[in-house]
C-alpha cells in the first residue's frame, strides 16, 4: 500500500449491488466505521466491473472484495476482511477469524443472502433482492 499525497493508492475494492437494501446498509455501516477511508466502493450497476472477470450473476448474490494483491474474496470472507480493518468493527472481525467461526459464519451469511428478499422485500429496488 503506497501513499500518494494523503490518498492511499491500491485500496481494497468492495463490489456491491446498489439496488439491494442489505448491500446498501452494509456499505453504509462499513463506510461509517471506515474512518481512514481504506476501501473503495463500486456499485456493480454503475462501474465497469468486467475487468475483474467475475460473473455478474455471482456479483448480485453476495458482496465481493478485491484485495490490493488482486485476491477475490466473497460473502463472509469479504465481510471479515473489512471488519478487521476498521477500528469500531475490529473486535467483530477478529471474532470472525477465530478457528471454527467460518463453519458457522459462512452458512449464516449465505442463509441471509439467499433470503434477503423475504427479509427486505419492500426495501429493494428493481426486484434485485429476489435474485437467488
Amino acid at each position: 500500500m503506497l501513499l500518494k499525497g494523503c490518498e492511499i493508492v491500491n485500496k481494497p475494492i468492495i463490489l456491491y449491488d446498489e439496488n439491494c437494501y442489505l448491500c446498501r446498509q452494509t456499505k453504509l455501516i462499513l463506510q461509517t466505521f471506515d474512518w481512514f477511508n481504506l476501501f473503495k466502493w463500486m456499485a456493480i450497476q454503475k462501474e465497469d466491473v468486467s475487468k475483474f472477470k467475475i460473473n455478474i450473476n455471482d456479483l448480485s448474490k453476495e458482496l465481493h472484495l478485491i484485495t490490493p494483491s488482486k485476491k477475490i474474496l466473497k460473502g463472509y470472507d469479504s465481510l471479515r476482511y473489512a471488519f478487521i480493518r476498521t477500528p469500531l468493527t475490529f473486535v467483530v472481525g477478529a471474532f470472525m477469524y477465530m478457528p471454527g467461526m467460518r463453519v458457522i459464519g459462512e452458512p449464516l451469511y449465505r442463509l441471509i443472502a439467499k433470503n434477503r428478499y423475504r427479509i427486505f422485500k419492500n426495501r429493494c429496488k428493481n426486484g434485485s433482492c429476489s435474485m437467488s
